[in-house]
């Protein structure tokens, strides 16, 4: 009598995946980076500050009323 075979041993499509070979892309086991690769690449500079944002104050805003529903689409 034949053993049962596996999807893996069956299938070459990609779609299905064989139940005894892990897929994960982490591994359980490991313990996670805190940090990424750029940050150990290039070192923070400190005599350098962050640029300032150019998004507007909220006080410089107009008040903004209730939007019209009459479209100019003809």
């Amino acid at each position: 009598m034949r053993r049962p075979r596996c999807v893996c041993e069956l299938c070459t499509c990609g779609r299905h995946r064989c139940p005894h070979k892990p897929t994960r892309i982490y591994d359980t086991g490991q313990q996670p980076y805190l940090t990424t690769e750029y940050v150990e690449k290039y070192p923070k500079y400190s005599n350098v500050s962050p640029p300032q944002s150019l998004k507007p104050k909220q006080e410089y805003q107009a008040h903004r009323g209730k939007m019209e529903g009459i479209t100019t689409f003809k």
